[in-house]
């Protein structure tokens, strides 16, 4: 009997060493951190970059919204900026074309990756936007290279290095309220957004750190004349993996 039970018990042993090998021997799953642009066309193809973690190796993109194009272009280890952590911006990327046919209405795209039969957590794009698109023309560093925009808008940009800033200003004929907004923790962008408001004399109107994890939001009630918007990191951080988009509305 005592030799039976340590045979079943040297069994036992034998099987749970199998299976933990086995288990240590899983594929690890691919993550995303971010995409660049966080939205894509309503209405076309929009060339994506895809930030996160085990994505630089065969990879096949997916979403469960039918008749929605993904088109893998190239995969690759991703640029690391200066004193920042891979384990929290990403070390990897990929880059697709995603393509939304006109039939179909969204909002969001959920997507997601697949290697060596593992898939990682959805991510979801934004789907086009309720003003009118444009992007952030460099160099607008100063007051002098402020670039102009118009209300509403939306601006899609990138604090590009450490100690950048981004300014941008617009004209108001009348008094209006208006609502200045960063996104960029909400789609896993590494910024942790600052915004500033200046009047034409360059004097600050407002400022707002975080409103939302550590996006900044502004709501004022401006006279008719020029102003100025500072976006920036709140620690001086910035890169690839610091894309914004800033929403400017009534």
């Amino acid at each position: 009997m005592r030799n039976c039970r340590s045979l079943l018990f040297c069994l036992g042993l034998a099987f749970v060493d199998l299976s933990t090998l086995h288990s240590e021997d899983k594929p690890e799953a691919p993550r995303i951190a971010l995409a660049t642009p966080f939205a894509v066309s309503r209405n076309g193809t929009t060339k994506v970059t895809v930030r996160g973690w085990k994505l630089n190796r065969d990879i096949e993109a997916r979403t469960k919204i039918g008749n929605v194009g993904l088109r893998m272009i190239k995969h690759d280890n991703a640029n690391i900026p200066n004193g920042q952590d891979a384990k929290l911006i990403g070390d990897s990327q990929v880059e697709l074309e995603v393509t939304i046919p006109p039939e179909i209405a969204i909002d969001t795209l959920p997507i997601t990756f697949i290697a060596a039969g593992v898939e990682s957590s959805p991510y979801s794009l934004l789907v086009g936007g309720r003003f009118p698109v444009v992007g952030e023309v460099e160099p607008n560093d100063s007051f002098r290279q402020a670039q102009a925009i118009a209300l509403p808008q939306i601006v899609d940009g990138q604090i590009h290095a450490d100690r950048n800033v981004d300014l941008f200003s617009f004209e108001l004929a009348v008094e209006r309220k208006v609502t200045i907004e960063v996104i960029a923790r909400r789609q896993g962008s590494g910024l942790d957004s600052l915004l500033t408001l200046f009047d034409s004399r360059k004097e600050i109107i407002a400022t707002n750190d975080d409103a939302e994890l550590t996006d900044s939001r502004l709501e004022v009630v401006l006279a008719a004349g020029k102003y100025f918007i500072v976006v920036q990191d709140a620690q001086d951080h910035g890169g690839s993996a610091h894309p914004y988009r800033l929403v400017l509305g009534y």
